[in-house]
């Protein structure tokens, strides 16, 4: 079993993007579980089309073939409240505060972390939190069994320009780089993911973008 957690201390970068579609690459490879650690429950909602019904639902729903989703607003520990052995793959869609990332990383001991940076986010996201979010990581990493493989994905954005600022931060996780950049289809993305609940290679011009995400989990 496989543990991914997407992350940022930052909001709108491309958490719930990320984390919808990485479910959608893996569930052709086996059965997934999709944990919205976030209380506005966005990847709960691209599945399940409708708000949690309580403020922690520890019980899956089944949504597409090979995806099931929970709502864990409060992070507790996975193993407490779920079997997670029956899954090939958990993946967490993290909130934003510093303080919840360290208590999930912790908790669920991640084999990778995914840290999106948006076009949209790039000054905020990329330029100042960035370096936050690399340092609390790498303060933490000795808590978990193995240190988490650290991917900064850029959606929209140079990936260049991104490994310049990762370059420039001194005190970041041990096993750390940028992934290969995404084209920008942030307006497309947006309307997928929040409008019509589609991934965003259902839609015909932008097929080629599963190759993307597969990509992004080659090693994993």
């Amino acid at each position: 079993m496989k543990v991914i957690l997407c992350t940022h201390n930052s909001g709108g970068v491309g958490k719930t993007t990320l984390a919808v579609h990485l479910a959608g690459v893996l569930s052709k490879r086996g059965d997934v579980l999709l944990i919205d650690c976030d209380d506005q429950a966005d990847s709960w909602k691209f599945y399940v089309s409708e708000e949690p019904n309580e403020e922690f639902d520890s019980n899956s729903v089944h949504t597409r073939p090979g995806i099931s989703v929970i709502t864990n607003p409060n992070r507790k520990r996975l193993k407490k409240f779920v079997k997670i052995e029956k899954y090939d793959y958990v993946v967490l869609d993290m909130d934003t505060p510093l303080v919840n990332i360290v208590q999930v990383i912790v908790g669920s001991d991640p084999d990778v972390i995914f840290i999106p940076i948006s076009l949209s986010s790039r000054y905020k996201a990329g330029f100042n939190n960035l370096k936050s979010t690399l340092e609390v990581i790498s303060k933490i990493e000795g808590k978990c069994n193995f240190p988490p493989e650290v991917f900064v994905v850029p959606l929209g954005i140079s990936a260049d320009e991104i490994q310049e600022k990762v370059n420039s931060i001194e005190n970041k996780p041990s096993q750390c780089s940028v992934a290969l950049e995404m084209i920008n289809v942030q307006d497309p993305m947006q309307e997928a993911v929040y409008l019509t609940k589609k991934y965003i290679w259902e839609y015909s011009e932008y097929q080629e973008l599963e190759n993307y995400f597969e990509d992004l989990l080659i090693n994993i």
